[in-house]
């Protein structure tokens, strides 16, 4: 089968033939018809030496259902995720972390869900989906901040994002009550707070959290460490930071079926609406990952897997 590898150099991917996977008993074996890029796989692709598979998000169809039973079956179209070897034709999914694609949703919409999904989900569980209450996101024209906004947004939160560049991202910040382009402009306080930049960011976010509010990490692109002020405590009593990593928090629950089952059913009732920002042949893999790493493109990559 071909799939995109790593190539050790500034290409980033190219497209080679390597070894067909072999699933294990609970995984079934998916043709994969799209995938997305994830800052966090094309950063570790880029670190990688020449040869790597690399990639989480998987949409496609069953072509083998599980040996071990209790999974789809096969001809059944399924999203998912993994946590290596997504850019393929061919990917074993292990049957408790892909859901059933419903009806009237395209590839390329939930091929936005797994990854990015789940984490923005998970991210708001965390503070136990705080209905009616005021909510932060950093980074919300990126891929987990756009769903955490829609989803927030689902839950009757008053959602302010930070977006350094609105005016290029006009479908995110319409989707906040409140934008803002710098930290120095965010107020507060706020019940809960998603942040997937770190260092400055997570230090403001640290510093507008209300009492008894909750703050999740769930990422960091800057490598300055966050601080708490002297008075922190005393002015934040009972306020929580929550650091957060995917497959770490995946691990640990066993499970991301109901997670994507749930995305993907606000995705069929027009709740959530991802936003695709490249639609293109996987050819280009290598292309786009380069620009995505250079923040040339804003929203999510999804890539067409499948025969010329």
């Amino acid at each position: 089968m071909r799939a995109l590898i790593t190539t050790g150099d500034d290409d980033l991917l190219r497209l080679a033939e390597v070894s067909d996977p072999v699933p294990g008993a609970n995984e079934v074996l998916v043709r994969v018809q799209a995938t997305s890029l994830n800052r966090g796989e094309v950063v570790r692709a880029k670190n990688a030496p020449a040869g790597q598979q690399v990639g989480w998000d998987v949409v496609g169809v069953v072509e083998r259902p599980a040996a071990g039973g209790g999974g789809p079956a096969a001809g059944t179209t399924v999203v998912g995720l993994v946590s290596n070897g997504a850019w393929a034709e061919l990917v074993a999914v292990p049957v408790d972390y892909l859901a059933t694609v419903p009806g009237g949703v395209t590839a390329a919409q939930v091929a936005c869900v797994p990854v990015a999904g789940t984490t923005a989900f998970r991210a708001l569980a965390l503070g136990g989906f705080p209905v009616g209450k005021s909510v932060l996101v950093t980074g919300a024209s990126g891929g987990v901040g756009h769903v955490a906004v829609q989803l927030a947004r689902a839950l009757h939160m008053t959602v302010t994002g930070l977006i350094r560049k609105p005016e290029t991202s006009p479908g995110a910040a319409a989707a906040c009550h409140h934008v803002v382009r710098d930290i120095s402009e965010l107020q507060g306080p706020y019940d809960h707070v998603l942040d997937g930049v770190g260092g400055e960011v997570l230090t403001r976010c640290l510093e507008v959290v209300r009492p008894r509010g909750t703050v999740v990490s769930y990422a960091s692109t800057l490598m300055d460490p966050a601080a708490l002020g002297p008075r922190w405590f005393g002015a934040h009593v009972g306020a929580t930071l929550r650091s957060m990593l995917i497959f770490d928090e995946l691990r640990f629950t066993q499970s991301a079926a109901s997670d994507i089952a749930t995305l993907c059913g606000l995705i069929a009732a027009g709740v959530l609406v991802p936003h695709i920002d490249v639609e293109a042949d996987w050819s280009r893999g290598g292309e786009l990952a380069r620009d995505l790493l250079a923040r040339n493109v804003t929203g999510k990559v999804v890539l067409r897997i499948g025969p010329d």
